[in-house]
């Protein structure tokens, strides 16, 4: 599995109907959403695993959801209201930086920051369940930081393992990661886009113009 199951595949397919049934919007609108939120999460989770504060306690997060089980369940995740621990989870991955996220999606979405507030507090954690049922079929020992990266695409990560090489394989790993033309990987472009989204020199349309390449990246 990649990154794409998590967008278009099978767990994103769940997700994605479940927030065009529960909102009453168009599965596009709904697809779009998810395209460019889970992706800003990886981003920002392979941001954060640099600090190793922060890593260890991703890492712990993560660790607590490799049963995999809430996978099993999507559906019925959307047809409640936002959990208390789902929306614990949007703040420790975007920080001061949650309002920001969550109004420029509503904004580019149409919708209001209440609706899209309890979509990310429902996708994210079938984000940390995706990524530790990887984690726990990882093979290689490592950090965060290399579970992330494999999970975002990273080839470099043969050897290491690890939270970044987990998240470079949930990317798509080498044979579904597209480069930009300056040799740039799928983490390199992420984390590029991610970081003008988070620039505060940007202003609404240029950080909606920037969810939106997010999304073109993994919505197709």
């Amino acid at each position: 599995m990649n990154i794409s199951d998590l967008i278009s595949g099978g767990i994103g397919s769940q997700a994605i109907s479940a927030i065009a049934n529960k909102l009453g919007i168009d599965e596009s609108k709904a697809k779009w959403i998810v395209a460019a939120a889970v992706p800003l999460m990886i981003a920002a989770l392979n941001y954060n695993a640099k600090n190793k504060g922060q890593s260890e306690a991703i890492d712990k997060a993560i660790d607590q959801h490799s049963g995999g089980g809430i996978l099993d369940k999507i559906g019925d995740l959307f047809s409640g209201n936002s959990s208390e621990e789902g929306n614990k989870i949007v703040s420790h991955i975007f920080g001061n930086n949650t309002e920001t996220v969550t109004q420029n999606l509503a904004d580019k979405a149409g919708l209001n920051s209440q609706q899209v507030g309890g979509v990310l507090a429902t996708l994210a954690p079938i984000v940390m369940g995706y990524l530790g049922q990887q984690k726990q079929g990882a093979s290689n020992g490592g950090g965060l930081g290399d579970l992330i990266g494999s999970v975002l695409g990273g080839g470099g990560a043969s050897t290491g393992g690890g939270i970044g090489d987990l998240l470079g394989n949930v990317l798509g790993g080498n044979a579904a990661t597209p480069e930009a033309s300056s040799g740039q990987n799928v983490t390199d472009m992420l984390g590029n886009l991610a970081g003008e989204f988070f620039n505060k020199g940007n202003d609404s349309q240029g950080k909606g113009n920037i969810l939106d390449n997010i999304a073109g990246m993994f919505g197709k």
